[in-house]
């Protein structure tokens, strides 16, 4: 098959790009272009062959579907992140690269819907989700960390116990955030710790706040953890650091479109931040969070089962957007 591959060779468990593209050959691939997640996509964008392969981390699988989703051709993806959340949605288990790339010949695409986002940073597509609160507060802060850091550490695993004991030591004092919105046009108003809208199950360091996600419903899944259930997300964060797979603490709404009046919390979108104290432009003060009619194809392997391994309960997720 003429396929194309997009890499990220700082994902904490990529193949360097040589072997990557020796062992697509192996397979009998004929590769169109190769490229970086860094460099230019423009001439893959134009003939990017009957298949593209992203090798990488969740950053770079979501970014790569939102930009290729109007080409119409299939994704297969060769996890090589830390959390690997939109592997684990499409069901693709823990296994070698060969056995990936074996994989393919009898894999069928699945359909994987795209929200978009609009608000304080302005308007933006998604693949996993979008969310305030915690979660993306810890995001910032390990990104800032990491920055300011000399030491390079690639272990998956490192990272995702590092990010799970992190998300646990910040929510027993974190300052909930009074917000009022609607989901579907039904007013919602309190006091919530977090707040995710979620088109996976997992998001974060294998945070699987909505277990029965399905990416290609046409719906999103909107996740609230109310101040009040406090002690139930520590104690889930707890169980997760450990490699538990505890229930999740959040209530759950299905639905098509979220609002939220003028939030000032910090936020993500998938991988990207958004700081309270970032100066707000001039437009779309107000959130609307929804999913709309694109979709993008991505291979399920026969290999698959419902959901990721969790690799740490083995190697899971990065939420820093530098390494994925």
């Amino acid at each position: 098959m003429r396929i194309s591959l997009i890499y990220n060779r700082k994902a904490g468990g990529a193949l360097a790009p040589k072997k990557l593209k020796a062992l697509l050959r192996k397979f009998g691939h004929t590769l169109a272009h190769s490229v970086d997640k860094s460099d230019s996509w423009k001439d893959l964008a134009e003939d990017p062959g009957e298949m593209v392969v992203i090798a990488g981390g969740d950053g770079t699988v979501g970014a790569a579907a939102v930009k290729l989703a109007p080409l119409g051709v299939p994704l297969a993806i060769l996890p090589t992140g830390t959390a690997n959340n939109i592997a684990g949605a499409m069901g693709i288990q823990a296994a070698s690269p060969e056995e990936h790339v074996a994989s393919w010949e009898a894999a069928s695409p699945r359909q994987v819907d795209i929200g978009v986002a609009s608000g304080p940073w302005g308007v933006t597509s998604f693949i996993e989700g979008v969310g305030f609160g915690l979660l993306a507060t810890c995001m910032a802060q390990l990104h800032a960390q990491d920055k300011r850091s000399d030491a390079k550490r690639d272990d998956t695993v490192f990272k995702l116990f590092r990010d799970r004991l992190a998300l646990k030591a910040l929510a027993p004092d974190y300052r909930p955030m009074a917000l009022t919105g609607a989901v579907d046009g039904v007013g919602l108003q309190g006091a919530f710790l977090l707040v995710e809208a979620l088109n996976i199950r997992s998001v974060g360091p294998g945070i699987d706040l909505v277990p029965d996600a399905d990416p290609g419903d046409g719906l999103l899944d909107f996740a609230f953890v109310s101040a009040g259930d406090r002690e139930a997300l520590v104690d889930y964060l707890a169980q997760k650091a450990q490699g538990a797979d505890p229930p999740s603490p959040a209530e759950i709404h299905r639905g098509r479109v979220l609002t939220l009046t003028a939030p000032r919390h910090d936020a993500h979108v998938d991988d990207r931040l958004w700081r309270a104290g970032a100066k707000p432009p001039a437009v779309h003060p107000d959130v609307e969070i929804k999913a709309q009619a694109q979709t993008v194809m991505m291979l399920a392997p026969p290999l698959s089962g419902p959901d990721l391994p969790d690799m740490a309960r083995m190697a899971v997720p990065t939420l820093l957007p530098v390494s994925d």
